[in-house]
């Protein structure tokens, strides 16, 4: 293993990109916001708490933008029901739920619904 960091040889120049979504905004929902709109992207990972899902979307009202999955969306992105070309609808419960942990202790939410073309 080496211990200096590779660097490009002489006559070649390291290619250095910027974040293609960098101008694009991150929506994090309110009580009853919706998002709707046609599915650009799904980038999926593994981070500290598990699998999380970010969908690339151009919404009908805010243009393209970034949203990370929460409740039924990640749920739906983990069973490979959100696919990219295809309408997208999702929107926060203006209820909220209590949950309660393993320790006891409880939290208040308002969760998060999810809905695809196709319903009558």
């Amino acid at each position: 293993m080496s211990t200096e960091r590779p660097t490009p040889p002489d006559g070649f120049e390291r290619y250095e990109s910027d974040d293609p979504d960098s101008d694009v905004p991150t929506v994090e929902l309110d009580a009853g916001e919706v998002l709707e709109g046609l599915v650009l992207g799904l980038t999926e990972g593994e981070g500290d708490y598990g699998p999380w899902y970010r969908l690339k979307i151009k919404d009908e009202s805010r243009g393209v933008v970034r949203y990370f999955a929460k409740d039924e969306v990640k749920r739906a992105a983990a069973d490979d029901k959100i696919e990219v070309g295809e309408q997208f609808w999702v929107a926060m419960d203006t209820e909220e739920v209590t949950l309660e942990r393993d320790d006891g202790s409880t939290h208040d939410y308002n969760p998060t619904m999810v809905g695809f073309p196709g319903g009558d």
